[in-house]
Order: structure tokens, then C-alpha cells, then sequence
């Protein structure tokens, strides 16, 4: 089976190139760069314009669509690039589409949540196969913000917000096994293993990399924060839980 990860260069799409690989099928990471990953030759895409999805998409029986918006506002990524895709995708006869998206996207006033929300219904809309892999946030979502802010000697956090942060090597091997061996549904998410607040996540950070900062609110986007603090972030009772917690993760990653 040939496989093409769109976004294949990237945090996720490059895990989930790595556990295609571990599966024995071939696959292929395409990007703008078109860089190879982990040994796989990659090839090269601009979802935007539609230059080179077809060659990229030549023999492939599944694509993966990982593609992320570098800028949360500009999120043509999602419209503009899904529809490019998915044309081509028909036009190639692709049998299967697995898109990575976020968990309760569809109850978040945010832009970026929208515009995922709209790139799923724009596969299912399809005429391919797809399967929706919702994930909550991976482990280093809050990480990014406080490493951002660490130069400042503040870690900023969501007051009142509530996480269930997974490991992404665990949402990269559910994507891969939804591409090989599809479970039949529409949809399947998956979360970490705890539900935690912001601050203590912080604090678990600064005990894993030894950071000095002052705990405080950061300037969250009130749609995104509303989003947090009202739980719609969190796995349903039926999703799968993931093994790894944060702490664990940060043993692993912090060097």
C-alpha cells in the first residue's frame, strides 16, 4: 500500500510518516519543501496554488492530511488547500483520506477550530473514503507558550482552562493504523491519559527543565480561552485514552 502524508514534514505529519514506516507500507512525506523524512523520499506540494499535488498523489491508494497553518490567521490551509486536494485526490482515484483534526472543534467559536471544522466536512463531502482522527491538544501545545516566554521570565497560562494533552506519537500511530487498517467509522479521537489544569502543567514543566518564571494569565484570544475553560477540549467517554502522561512525555523530550 502507498501512502502520501500531506504536511509530512511537519510535527505531526513526520510522526505519522515514521509509524507508516513501522507498519511496512510506502510512504511518501510531501510538502512545500519536499524534503525527505526519516529516509522516505519526499515530494513537493503547495496545497495553495495546487502545483504538484498530482504528481505527489500518483499511485497512492491513501492520503494522509496532516497540513497545518504556520499562521493561526491564515487559515486557507483548510478551505483553499482541502478543496485543492481533495480535487485531485478524486481525480486520482485515491481510495482512502485520513485528516488529523482537534477534539470538540466543532463547539469553538475560534477561527483556526472553524476552518478545521470545515476542512472535515469538506472530506466527508467527498467522494472518498474518509476518516476524521480527532486528537486534544499533544503534549507540547502549553510547552510552546511557555518556552516563548521564557526570555521574558513569565510562563503564561490559560486561567481556568482545562487539558487533556496527549502524546503525538500515540495520535501518529492512530492515524497510521486508520490509513492501513480502517476501523469504519467517520470519526475517531483520541486524548491523553489525565485532565489537568493549565498552572500545573506549568509547574510540571518548570520541574522537568528547571525554568524560573512567574506563573501568570497569558493574553489568550477570548474565543480560544472560552474554548479551554468550558471543557470542550476534552475527550468523550468513547474516545481513545492515551498511555502517556505529560510528565512522562517531558522525561522523554527535555533534554
Amino acid at each position: 500500500m502507498r501512502i502520501a502524508v500531506f504536511g509530512g514534514t511537519g510535527n505531526a505529519g513526520a510522526r505519522v510518516v515514521t509509524q507508516v514506516q513501522r507498519l511496512g507500507h510506502d510512504v511518501v512525506p510531501v510538502s512545500r519543501s519536499g524534503a525527505d523524512v526519516h529516509g522516505a523520499p519526499g515530494a513537493k506540494a503547495d496545497l495553495l496554488t495546487g502545483d504538484g499535488i498530482e504528481s505527489a498523489l500518483d499511485d497512492v491508494d491513501v492520503l494522509v492530511d496532516c497540513t497545518n497553518a504556520a499562521n493561526p490567521l491564515d487559515t486557507r490551509i483548510f478551505t483553499l488547500g482541502a478543496r485543492h486536494l481533495i480535487a485531485a485526490a478524486e481525480h486520482a482515484g485515491v481510495q482512502r483520506a485520513v485528516v488529523l483534526s482537534i477534539v470538540g472543534a466543532e463547539h469553538s467559536t475560534f477561527q483556526y477550530h472553524q476552518r478545521k471544522v470545515d476542512q472535515e466536512q469538506r472530506y466527508l463531502a467527498s467522494r472518498i473514503d474518509a476518516c476524521i482522527v480527532r486528537a486534544t491538544q499533544f503534549h507540547d501545545f502549553p510547552v510552546t507558550f511557555f518556552e516563548q516566554a521564557r526570555p521574558l521570565g513569565v510562563i503564561p497560562v490559560f486561567l481556568g482552562a482545562r487539558f487533556q494533552t496527549v502524546d503525538p506519537d500515540e495520535v501518529a500511530e492512530l492515524v497510521a493504523h486508520e490509513a492501513v487498517e480502517p476501523s469504519g467509522g467517520s470519526f475517531v479521537e483520541i486524548g491523553g491519559p489525565r485532565v489537568r489544569v493549565s498552572r500545573d502543567l506549568a509547574k510540571a514543566w518548570q520541574q522537568a527543565t528547571h525554568a524560573r518564571g512567574l506563573i501568570v494569565n497569558g493574553p489568550f484570544p477570548p474565543s480560544l480561552l472560552a474554548f479551554f475553560r468550558e471543557g470542550r477540549n476534552l475527550l468523550p467517554a468513547d474516545g481513545h485514552v492515551g498511555r502517556v502522561t505529560f510528565e512522562e512525555w517531558l522525561a522523554r523530550t527535555t533534554r
